[in-house]
């Protein structure tokens, strides 16, 4: 699978850059400092080139908040779910710490 993020309509993809990523792993799209330009309504797409076809997600409204609305500190979360691997093979873990 291959996943790509739209903003507000076809076929305005998100540029990836040093403040935006896409997980290939499970689809996110992760914002680092959101600015007021991110403003808008995200769609994921997903293709999958062995069956050629492909999928859009319902519409994701993003509406950034100043930090006067900021009432309350970051809640940051951590849960690693169980990753197996057998011996001699590859496997891949993503880490993201991201913000400011």
């Amino acid at each position: 699978l291959s996943y790509r993020w739209l903003l507000n309509e076809f076929p305005v993809f998100i540029t990836l850059d040093k403040r935006r990523f896409v997980s290939q792993t499970n689809g996110n799209l992760y914002i680092a400092n959101v600015e007021a330009s991110d403003k808008g309504n995200y769609s994921c797409f997903v293709s999958s080139p062995s069956i050629t076809k492909s999928v859009f997600s319902k519409f994701i409204p993003l509406i950034p908040q100043s930090d006067r609305a900021k009432v309350y500190p970051a809640d940051i979360k951590v849960k690693f779910k169980d990753t197996y691997a057998l011996l001699g093979q590859n496997v891949t873990l993503e880490c993201f710490a991201l913000g400011k």
